[in-house]
């Protein structure tokens, strides 16, 4: 029997398929036009393109896909760096804080995770890239975590062009159509050949294996299914795949958590979809490409100017382009030879309009927050920055970005740790808990130069707190004695996320103190002993030399 049941769903989650590319046809165009002019690769919205040919034959000025490039590999760099932990964790019972036991399960978990996402077969990272750029142009982006037995997560970015997203009454995204494309060999491959089409078995049997099809995969709450053959999936999301051409459905699955992580850069509270830094620049963009067209054309005539030829009686029409002939009647002039046409235009003006509007681009997308260094110096040196300038741009950042990496935190890096450590712990990749303890609940805390630095303003007073009081101590040394130095360590270490194992609890530095004290008693001992030796040793010395001489005075 074909397929998995007469009576499936096939028809009702092809009108809803239908209906959510209806309800996106509105954003489309405006994506159409970000990726004409920002983003070439993924202009394939409302127009298809064949693999490999030419995509940026729209674009004039590479600023803008430049700008979006930069925007990914900047956001991915202070958001998920590759090189430097970006979370993490602490129990939510906050006394299990000081428990030396959890914390150093907790950084082990820590470990282990962040070392799947640097695996090369994990793919986090070349996924995490693309996620970001098409946050950048587009503000929506989605990614998919998958369980692979015996593999752990394995992460994929899916182009927001094949993804249509639904929301639930709180505004979380909880349900994903995704439609791409598949060949007969690859389905034989993925699904059992009694639920395919007999069109797609046919396809191989007549020596067509790359005949592609149209497949929609479709997850959604199980709550949001109707009663029917969907119910024995017994998960919190259902998984679907469906056969488009034939409206055949060939694969049921289920997932424990939604597969599909979905942010946006910004939202407005009746849509679905975001909006990037790509659409704010779309303005400029346009008009930086346009002036750069007539910047071409005024360069090619400085450099290839129009002549005036003489012509004896013949009027032809002003021709103004580089190289141009144009023929002029002897003696307007004054003379009869052949000299350049005289063309207005000033391109240095253009030159300098250009460069505000590339700069208006790249602040639109935070390249000047993103990228802290700053600029370079016309012999390739990076210029010095003061510490004020240095403070002020850090304060510029965490104002900006501040609201705006929250979001991200809520909306990607969330749901992807949760997913990725659930899978990694049903794959039994992560430690069970101290048994003394159970199951430990706990929160992520993200690490990037954001939270940091806003963490940080309880660590700077600290550190101001500790300058004013120490030149009072010169005075009266008793005031150091207010000071918590304990809780200051702790409060620095917290802040600045050192790992539990670089300092000590309270109970291991009272033992450790409490040995050096012993330690200490038993070298002034030892000392002591030395010292008595040493006179005792000198006393006899001396006996033994007043004996001799008594001796030999009496043998005298």
């Amino acid at each position: 029997m074909q397929g998995i049941s007469p009576d499936d769903p096939v028809s009702e989650l092809l009108k809803e398929f239908e209906y959510l590319k209806t309800e996106r046809a509105n954003w489309e165009s405006q994506w159409q036009n970000i990726a004409d002019l920002m983003l070439p690769r993924r202009n394939d919205f409302t127009a298809s393109h064949t693999s490999g040919i030419e995509r940026r034959s729209k674009i004039f000025d590479s600023t803008p896909p430049r700008s979006v490039t930069r925007f990914a590999a900047g956001l991915h760099n202070i958001m998920t760096p590759a090189a430097a932990p970006w979370f993490v964790l602490k129990p939510l019972f906050r006394p299990l804080e000081k428990e030396r036991s959890v914390q150093l399960w907790l950084e082990e978990i820590q470990r282990l995770v962040q070392e799947e996402f640097g695996k090369p077969g994990s793919n986090f990272h070349p996924a995490a890239y693309e996620y970001y750029t098409d946050l950048g142009a587009f503000g929506t982006a989605v990614m998919f975590i998958e369980d692979l037995p015996g593999r752990g997560p394995y992460f994929r970015h899916f182009p927001l062009s094949d993804c249509l997203l639904q929301t639930n009454n709180l505004g979380q995204i909880d349900t994903c159509f995704r439609s791409y494309k598949q060949t007969a060999k690859e389905l034989v491959e993925r699904f059992p050949a009694d639920r395919l089409p007999e069109k797609v078995l046919k396809s191989l049997d007549n020596g067509k294996p790359y005949d592609s099809y149209e497949i929609v995969h479709v997850v959604k709450p199980l709550h949001s299914v109707k009663p029917g053959p969907l119910l024995m999936v017994q998960k919190p999301f259902v998984s679907l795949h469906i056969c488009k051409d034939e409206k055949m459905m060939i694969g049921i699955n289920g997932y424990e958590e939604f597969p599909y992580v979905c942010s946006r850069w910004s939202r407005n509270a009746l849509e679905i979809y975001g909006r990037g830094p790509g659409v704010e620049a779309l303005a400029d963009t346009r008009m930086l490409n346009e002036m750069e067209k007539t910047f071409l054309k005024g360069v090619q005539k400085a450099v290839a100017p129009p002549l005036m030829v003489p012509d004896d009686g013949f009027l032809a029409p002003i021709r103004t382009t580089p190289d141009a002939i144009n023929y002029y009647r002897p003696g307007l002039q004054g003379n009869e030879m052949i000299f350049q046409m005289p063309t207005v235009g000033r391109i240095e003006y253009a030159e300098a309009k250009m460069g505000q509007v590339r700069e208006a681009i790249e602040k639109a997308f935070f390249l000047d927050l993103l990228e802290l260094p700053g600029p370079v110096a016309s012999d390739g040196d990076v210029l010095r920055f003061t510490a004020t300038e240095i403070a002020m741009r850090q304060r510029d950042r965490l104002i900006v970005l501040g609201p705006i990496v929250a979001r991200q935190e809520a909306e990607f890096l969330g749901p992807l740790l949760d997913r990725t450590m659930k899978v990694m712990t049903r794959m039994g990749l992560l430690p069970p808990p101290p048994q003394e303890y159970g199951n430990i609940d706990f929160r992520i805390e993200y690490v990037n130069p954001v939270s940091v630095s806003m963490r940080s303003v309880e660590l700077n007073a600290v550190s101001q707190l500790i300058q004013f009081v120490m030149p009072l101590a010169q005075i009266d040394p008793s005031v150091l004695g207010r000071l918590n130095t304990s809780r200051i360590t702790e409060l620095g270490a917290e802040i600045l996320r050192a790992p539990a194992s670089s300092i000590y609890t309270e109970e291991e530095a009272a033992a450790i103190a409490q040995q050096r004290q012993q330690e200490e008693q038993m070298m002034m001992q030892a000392d002591m002993a030395t010292a008595q030796a040493d006179v005792e040793q000198k006393q006899a010395s001396a006996e033994a030399s007043r004996a001799k001489a008594e001796e030999s005075r009496a043998a005298a």
